[in-house]
């Protein structure tokens, strides 16, 4: 969102009142919920391995005239960071979180007690102090930067730091929520000296991943992330010609970290327009939503399905503005939408902005995954820009014909006959770190739902999950009832007297030589049409 909290719930809305803003609470946390406005629990002490940390607050008698500031100082006192948090709503409570970076960012070489402080209307409102500590011994051995070359057979890492050696392997890790540290791979590297490495990898999909060198002593470096981009060739959601703001990149932080964390926040100058960033089949979510302070969504939006697993996600849109219709085929360019400020928007303008991302699957809520823009400049994360996404179909004051050639679909899932005793199958294919998944319904007074997942690769795995209407979710990390275990191909299934409704079966992609690994799942429940439903958003 523009200028928006990563956590800023509405508790309620009240006539503007006559003095400014108080902070009544206020914590340093690790985690927040990203859905709710849950008070978090405090900590006062970071790791430098931690992916962030939030400073949550609630701030009371809130006016439209309030201007609320985040700072956050280093040991020495210094501003290391700040959000600041303007066009404010009359609210009698508004609840605020906003991170710091941690692992792989400053914070994490200068270890110490920070601050973390609150300034309404400039005047210093409460202070929270944490001490970044310095984890494990790692005897000098760090790294300061890592510059990825893609090539034919995967890709090269060139890695700057202190304390390598010949011997020093190089792990690549992913962060996850729910388990910490995983790692994908291992490397010896080709070359090496005391401040510098070079290793090869095998191919790895879009996303954040880590970098940790592991010297004979079996001490680690800190982390240091970095991130292979979708190369699905993305351009500006603007027309061409037209300046717009970015207002927010990735790693933001009003509010793209979770789920969100490598989404866009573009804001109009001069035109309203939005248009596709590429080309693909449409979704529409026109839910007749304006702005609203109360519920944390992403109101109306657009979702375009590319057809190679990718899908990219247009929020906030301006209701009764849509030009293109469900399950339309549009061409790189064409226009979607107006602008708008529905769902939870904040910030200048009145909040009018567009929230883009990308992921790998349907739902708007998925996990983001990094992306570039074709059209904009390496590193610029916000500012003025200018499009070069051109189309004679770029005009929103008139729906749009469907294109009926320009973009070539190459769909993935594809449900086929199932084997006998079934009444579902799909057979789809995922990468390493990649999800698949597919909804699918289970009727009243089902006596017992099974889900099988098969694949043929052996030097690969992969895990089934699946999650209940009510949001209960089932595998190794999970509810269990049921489940063959992880150890097991084909993993499967059987839960008796499932809940009634709407199930997601997801698949991960958890080992593999490189190649996707191909794989089904079969299932007893029957295939879910969606008529559109709505996500929470940032």
């Amino acid at each position: 969102m523009t200028r928006l909290p990563a956590l800023a719930i509405a508790l309620s809305v009240c006539a503007t009142l006559s003095q400014a803003a108080t902070v009544r609470r206020a914590i340093v946390s690790t985690s927040v919920d990203e859905d709710s406005c849950i008070a978090p629990a405090a900590t006062t002490r970071v790791d430098t391995s931690k992916r962030q940390v939030f400073l949550w607050f609630v701030a009371e008698h809130v006016r439209t005239s309030d201007r609320i500031r985040v700072e956050w100082l280093d040991p020495s006192g210094r501003l290391s960071d700040s959000s600041d948090y303007g066009d404010l709503p009359d609210a009698a409570a508004l609840c605020f979180a906003t991170q710091l970076p941690i692992a792989g960012f400053a914070p994490a070489s200068n270890p110490g007690q920070w601050r973390a402080r609150v300034l309404v209307n400039g005047e210093a409102a409460v202070t929270r102090e944490f001490q970044v500590s310095g984890g494990a011994q790692t005897g000098g051995l760090r790294v300061s930067s890592v510059q990825m070359t893609p090539g034919a057979s995967g890709f090269d890492l060139e890695i700057a730091g202190a304390g390598f050696s010949s011997l020093s392997f190089v792990h690549l890790a992913r962060y996850t929520r729910t388990g910490g540290w995983a790692y994908m791979s291992a490397a010896q590297p080709s070359s090496a000296s005391g401040t510098s490495l070079v290793s090869h990898h095998d191919p790895l999909p879009p996303g954040e991943y880590w970098v940790i060198v592991q010297n004979p002593d079996k001490t680690l470096s800190p982390p240091m992330p970095f991130v292979i981009a979708s190369s699905g060739g993305y351009k500006l959601p603007t027309p061409a010609g037209q300046p717009w703001m970015v207002t927010q990149g990735p790693y933001g932080s009003f509010s793209h970290w979770g789920n969100s964390l490598h989404a866009w926040d573009i804001a109009p100058i001069g035109g309203r327009c939005i248009v596709a960033m590429r080309g693909g089949i449409v979704h529409t979510h026109d839910l007749g939503l304006h702005q609203d302070h109360s519920r944390r969504t992403f109101g109306n939006y657009i979702t375009i399905d590319h057809g190679d697993g990718e899908y990219s996600h247009y929020a906030h849109l301006a209701t009764g503005s849509f030009v293109v219709r469900e399950g339309q085929r549009v061409e790189q360019g064409q226009a979607l939408a107006t602008v708008g400020n529905s769902g939870y928007t904040l910030g200048e303008g009145g909040g009018y902005h567009v929230h883009v991302q990308v992921t790998h699957g349907l739902s708007i809520s998925s996990g983001s995954v990094p992306f570039r823009f074709d059209d904009l400049r390496d590193g610029v994360r916000r500012g003025v820009v200018v499009s070069s996404n051109q189309s004679s179909l770029c005009d929103c004051a008139q729906p749009a014909e469907e294109v009926a050639s320009a973009v070539t679909m190459t769909k993935p899932s594809v449900a086929r006959p199932a084997a006998s005793g079934h009444e579902l199958a799909f057979h789809a294919q995922v990468a390493v770190a990649q999800w698949w998944s597919d909804l699918v319904l289970v009727r009243k007074g089902a006596k017992i739902l099974d889900a099988t997942l098969a694949w043929d690769a052996a030097d690969a795995s992969a895990d089934l999950h699946l999650v209940s209407p009510s949001g209960q979710h089932y595998g190794w990390y999970g509810n269990t009832t049921g489940y063959s275990g992880q150890q097991t191909r084909p993993q499967e299934f059987r839960i008796p007297h499932p809940e009634a409704g709407v199930w997601r079966i997801s698949v991960e992609g958890t080992r593999g030589g490189g190649a996707p690994i191909e794989f089904s799942v079969e299932t007893n429940a029957a295939k879910y049409r969606s008529t559109g439903r709505n996500g929470t958003g940032n």
